[in-house]
């Protein structure tokens, strides 16, 4: 086809599906930033149309620029998806699914899996492109979260099934492409690396002058906290925080301000019941699901991110964090994440994690973690922009393979 009659070509409706709710936190603002990313590249010949599975999405996409369709087939659970595709995988592979009957219903071609999503295996003749934001379960399969319930099974059905059949996926960064890319069987060059982007509320204009005043007074805090913005997991570590704190009250006779805010994913009492036992329970805020407009406020109030999980290397709250100009303490084997825009320690010592909360303490706030973290977004903003002409350059040769066949 030539340049004379590219504009006759008829066009392509690539289809971006966004599965998480919004208490998801991290996961459904990563989703988000997908979809705005890819309304903003994808190439020509396609049309590109958002589509959520959860109704009460709707309205909150739209805040932030997104017209979303319904997709209204109820979503099957992915244990039950496997169970079927195992019963009879020759009649599975004769019958075509709901979903994809719905998606040619729909007119679309190529779909985007903005998360994990079961769904793809739904998918017999329709391309897709698949997302791993982690193989986490793979490298910590001591947490309940990953084994109760089947889950571990479930992720290495839904990974080993969804990713050879992909035409591309896309992940966190190189750990997680190399360590699919072998326990799956894929070709390196079928994973695209494309760094997170810190959340779309963080991108606002600063707030008036009172916002922050009147944001602490309604959740009774005093600006300069230790923030830790995450779900109740078992995985999130937030127990050694609490540890360390109390270590700091033996030292200096007054613990540090934590603030911890995140829904409960079954070990929030837990965590309270520590903090009661190790006498910190009276400095340690616990805010439960925070709605997004608030948490821009809340790094703000804070002295730094305090984020000891043990899943990564890459995480959303040190890039939040980045953004408003705080400090980070992140876990030390994750420090090609973080570069040098981190103060580091161990996980697994309470000591170590003390010891660094004492040396920020210690250093005056001369605005060097500010311009470090500047500098470690810029970092990340080359990478995206590099994984973004791999992108592009994928969906046009997908466009013109489609239209070769159509």
């Amino acid at each position: 086809m030539t340049a004379g009659n590219a504009a006759e070509r008829p066009r392509l409706k690539l289809a971006v599906i966004l599965e998480k709710k919004i208490s998801v936190g991290g996961g459904f603002n990563q989703s988000i930033t997908a979809a705005l990313q890819m309304l903003r590249i994808a190439p020509a010949p396609y049309t590109v149309e958002i589509y959520t599975t959860i109704a009460s999405n709707i309205d909150i996409l739209a805040g932030h620029g997104l017209k979303a369709k319904h997709f209204v087939k109820p979503k099957r659970s992915l244990s039950k998806k496997i169970a079927q595709i195992f019963q009879s995988e020759r009649r599975q592979r004769e019958k075509v699914t709901e979903f994809e009957l719905e998606i040619k219903r729909q007119g679309i071609d190529l779909v985007y899996f903005t998360a994990p999503s079961g769904y793809a295996l739904d998918l017999q003749a329709t391309p897709y492109i698949f997302t791993i934001w982690d193989l986490c379960h793979l490298e910590h399969p001591e947490f309940p979260e990953v084994t109760e319930n089947r889950e571990f099974e479930k992720r290495e059905e839904l990974y080993s099934r969804a990713v050879p059949k992909a035409a591309a996926t896309l992940t966190d960064g190189l750990h997680t492409s190399q360590l699919a890319s072998r326990r799956y069987g894929v070709a390196g060059d079928r994973f695209i690396e494309m760094p997170f982007s810190p959340a779309p509320f963080l991108q606002e204009e600063t707030p008036a002058p009172d916002a922050l005043a009147t944001m602490l007074e309604r959740y009774g805090l005093t600006s300069g906290y230790l923030f830790y913005p995450a779900q109740f997991w078992a995985h999130k570590n937030h127990a050694i925080l609490l540890e360390a704190s109390s270590l700091l009250a033996q030292r200096n006779g007054k613990a540090p301000a934590i603030v911890f805010a995140g829904g409960d994913q079954g070990h929030a009492n837990a965590i309270r019941r520590m903090a009661e036992r190790l006498g910190v329970s009276d400095t340690t805020h616990f805010l439960g699901f925070v709605p997004t407009e608030h948490m821009s406020l809340l790094y703000r109030g804070a002295r730094a991110l305090v984020m000891p999980s043990y899943f990564g290397p890459s995480n959303l709250p040190p890039m939040e964090a980045w953004v408003l100009g705080k400090p980070v303490l992140y876990p030390q084997r994750f420090s090609d994440f973080t570069g040098d825009a981190a103060l580091l320690f161990d996980p697994d010592d309470a000591h170590s994690l003390a010891d660094c909360i004492a040396q920020l303490e210690q250093e005056e706030d001369d605005g060097r973690w500010q311009e470090l973290g500047r500098q470690r977004l810029e970092h990340f903003a080359r990478e995206r922009h590099s994984a973004e002409a791999s992108l592009m350059q994928l969906l046009s040769r997908l466009a013109s393979r489609t239209l070769t066949w159509a």
